[in-house]
């Protein structure tokens, strides 16, 4: 390694705010996955909105056996509100492969499907997700991440804001009138 602590540190802190900007974007980001996500491929997959894996995958956060702590981009804050506080730990301390079955059971994958099919099942829900509220969306995704170090009634409160916001926009408009017209709602994002 021929960086110096200066360097180091810019360069971990970089990769951090990769982590940070996949957060804090406004938009759902699906990951789908086939085959091997280790290191940083598992940092980007956890911190997804939505993973859908094949039953092949394989994820490890390996840092610990390069001899390096487990904790980076975030992996200590936002893994075990995935996959609980346990898991996380094993996962980290070990750098263990996570199977794909085990993922999905753990809550870390939404979902497992074949191969073939991985590409077109993410589009799909990508298109549904662009085919509804998407400013409602982006708040949805801004309370998710917010929330994590807020109190119950801190993020009851928030939610309540959230949702008077929303309740203004033309797109509760036009939700509300395809209700009373027992329609389906075409949403615009605004």
């Amino acid at each position: 390694v021929k960086m110096d602590m200066k360097e180091l540190l810019a360069f971990t802190r970089m990769t951090g705010d990769f982590v940070k900007a996949m957060l804090n974007c406004g938009k759902p980001i699906i990951a789908a996955v086939d085959g091997v996500a280790v290191g940083a491929g598992a940092i980007i997959a956890m911190s997804s909105d939505i993973r859908i894996a094949t039953p092949e995958a394989k994820t490890a956060f390996l840092f610990t056996r390069v001899g390096l702590a487990g904790c980076d981009m975030g992996a200590c804050a936002i893994l075990p509100r995935i996959v609980g506080q346990g898991r996380a730990a094993e996962l980290l301390y070990t750098g263990r492969t996570m199977t794909a079955a085990e993922g999905e059971r753990w809550g870390f994958y939404n979902r497992l499907v074949d191969a073939a099919s991985l590409e077109a099942d993410a589009l799909d829900m990508a298109a549904r997700i662009v085919s509804g509220p998407t400013f409602a969306h982006g708040i949805t995704k801004t309370q998710l991440n917010q929330e994590w170090s807020m109190g119950l009634d801190q993020a009851i409160e928030a939610e309540a804001q959230a949702q008077a916001i929303c309740m203004q926009t033309r797109d509760f408009e036009r939700a509300y009138k395809a209700f009373v017209a027992k329609e389906k709602p075409v949403f615009e994002g605004d």
